[in-house]
């Protein structure tokens, strides 16, 4: 699968956005929204005549957004809005993930996005619900840097997440909560920045939709409004589409229609496989071909494969966490390993370098050796530059040490031949990323 340049460059560049609809959360097997409203129709308090109407209204096969948000307030109206969201609540506790939603996830939070927002009002995906303060965070970040450790430690946290429709977990932001036709009102009209919000979003960034099937209709209405602001349509064949979607079994004519006149274009699947149920695999191949393609982990097992990676450090332990993530990077990328040899010392450094042939296709990351320093006046990261100009080694050497006298350590290192002075873990992985370059498969 070959994912788009234009939104491999956006996802980089931090200017996309992932949009996650109810698709995306299908594989934990929470209710759909036919099986949600007919069973919270069953509850005690609710007449049999809204029963009824309520089935009729979910259940014929064109049902969408118009009739769940229908069925939702007839629902609401007996029970009365605490009774409504308890049940909601006790409904829509999160199952114990499975091997699928678990590496859905994984990918979600690995991918640099300059932020997550979804219409789930479910417990898979943590996130804050509208407010002023969260929209000034998503539209006015105060800087993107793919590098950050929220996307490559242990448990990447992966980007902010805005739940659109509120969070059915939260007490605190009932009012939130988005699933009634009330509810629409109240998001679309009691909160004047909410659909200001919407549209900057989408008039800024680029769009990559995840399991959303554009039932909303303000939602489509906004997208409309972006459109005719930029003209889309009338642009030119060559015009960047302004959105990608993953989506099932799209007719040819019908994606050709999407990138003409919606502006998006389809990253396609087929869900079918001969008698069976449908299968979506292809979502996952989709979402792991975009990580792979942006994640740091997969993009740091491309950069070192082939190469070597010598680590200058007497307390190799401090440094566990970054060693993790360069295997799991090489993992990543071919199932290998990062070759990581680990020295003390400036002299155990220089012969390894000598007797294994270093080369420039390798790295060489040192502490600064502030022991070493004080014993002899001269620190390890000195004596190995030194001795590596004395004997002609040409592997490009990184810093990695403390904030401390961190000017003047910088000026000493880079003056006799460094490449960086790294005192923070992204700092270290865009000096490698520099040294290098981009990777590409």
């Amino acid at each position: 699968m070959k994912v788009p340049d234009h939104l491999l460059d956006a996802i980089h560049g931090g200017r996309c956005v992932a949009f996650v609809g109810a698709g995306f959360s299908a594989a934990a097997r929470l209710p759909d929204w036919r099986s949600l409203l007919t069973d919270l129709a069953e509850h005690a308090h609710v007449d049999g005549q809204v029963q009824a109407h309520v089935r009729d209204l979910v259940l014929r096969p064109d049902a969408g957004a118009h009739e769940f948000d229908q069925a939702a307030q007839l629902v609401e109206d007996r029970l009365g809005r605490a009774t409504f969201l308890a049940e909601l609540r006790a409904r829509m506790q999160a199952p114990p993930l499975g091997d699928l939603m678990k590496r859905r996830l994984r990918h979600l939070r690995g991918i640099p996005f300059r932020a997550i927002v979804t219409t789930n009002f479910d417990p898979i995906l943590d996130g804050e619900v509208p407010s002023p303060a969260a929209y000034r965070r998503l539209l006015r970040p105060t800087g993107f840097r793919w590098w950050e450790e929220t996307f490559w430690s242990d448990e990447p946290r992966g980007a902010r997440v805005l739940k659109l429709h509120g969070d059915v977990q939260s007490a605190a932001d009932a009012d939130a909560v988005v699933l009634t036709r009330q509810d629409y009102r109240r998001r679309l009209y009691h909160d004047p920045g909410y659909m200001t919000f919407l549209r900057g979003l989408l008039s800024t960034n680029t769009v990559l939709f995840l399991g959303f099937s554009f039932t909303d209709a303000y939602l489509n209405e906004l997208r409309s409004q972006v459109l005719a602001l930029f003209d889309h349509g009338h642009a030119g064949e060559d015009a960047h589409p302004l959105a990608y979607a993953l989506l099932a079994d799209v007719p040819d004519l019908t994606r050709l229609h999407l990138q003409r006149h919606e502006g998006i274009e389809v990253l396609p699947f087929s869900t079918h496989r001969g008698e069976g149920p449908p299968d979506f695999a292809g979502f996952d191949r989709w979402l792991e071909a975009v990580w792979r393609a942006t994640a740091v982990e997969p993009r740091f097992g491309r950069m070192l494969a082939g190469r070597r990676l010598l680590w200058v450090d007497p307390h190799p332990a401090n440094n566990e966490a970054g060693f993790r993530f360069l295997q799991r990077a090489a993992h990543a990328h071919d199932h290998g390993v990062v070759p990581l040899r680990t020295v003390p010392d400036a002299t155990a450094a220089l012969d390894a370098m000598a007797d294994q042939g270093f080369g420039p296709r390798d790295l060489v990351v040192t502490h600064w050796g502030i022991d070493a320093e004080q014993a002899t006046g001269q620190s390890t990261a000195e004596a190995l530059l030194r001795g590596m100009r004395a004997r002609d080694l040409r592997t490009p050497v990184v810093l990695f040490a403390s904030a401390r006298e961190a000017t003047r350590r910088r000026e000493i290192a880079l003056g006799l031949g460094a490449q960086a002075y790294c005192f923070e873990w992204p700092m270290l992985f865009r000096a490698i990323e520099r040294i290098f370059g981009h990777p590409h498969d």
